[in-house]
């Protein structure tokens, strides 16, 4: 794999949320909201400081239980804390002004990638995602703490946090 800084494309989170689902569904592991905003900021997370690179192109807010993708959580919070089915993120088509299902492309040996480290995670609970995106000394962490002093707005998580953070870890992940 390619650990150098190279050009590559950076992926709509809901293109990363509905391979995400796609590929929970194949293994018959279930995801909720709340998992799925989780697995997305591990996915984020980790291919960043492989590629460095971010891999999806939205930001990350720091609300109580970690990093959300405020996009997805706006689509899938009528499941509560029930297993997400048979729905996938859509997007807003600018002509018709609904909301449309699209067909995803992730380049293979990211989709490789994103799939081991999926591997790692799926299976999870919920709490426990969350208490690993809480690491003291992490990006969410810093966002919630800088907010408590002063105005913070929009709560985003800088990138640059993520990838410094995620950098900082042994890596546990290699393609084979």
């Amino acid at each position: 794999m390619n650990t150098q800084a190279t050009k590559i494309g950076i992926y709509d989170v809901r293109d990363i949320a509905n391979f995400t689902l796609d590929y929970a569904e194949s293994k018959g592991l279930p995801i909720t909201n709340l998992s799925l905003q989780k697995l997305i900021y591990f996915l984020h997370g980790w291919f960043s400081a492989i590629y460095l690179q971010p891999l999806i192109k939205n930001k990350f807010e720091a609300w109580q239980y970690g990093p959300v993708q405020k996009v997805l959580y706006d689509q899938f919070r009528a499941f509560g804390n029930a297993k997400i089915k048979e729905n996938r993120a859509k997007y807003l088509n600018p002509l018709t002004g609904n909301l449309e299902l699209r067909g995803y492309h992730i380049e293979s040996d990211h989709a490789d990638l994103i799939s081991i480290i999926l591997d790692q995670y799926l299976g999870r609970t919920a709490s426990s995602l969350v208490t690993e995106s809480h690491v003291e000394d992490g990006p969410w962490e810093y966002v919630w703490k800088q907010a408590e002093q002063s105005v913070y707005p929009g709560m985003k998580i800088p990138d640059e946090l993520i990838v410094d953070h995620f950098k900082r870890i042994p890596s546990k992940f290699t393609m084979q």
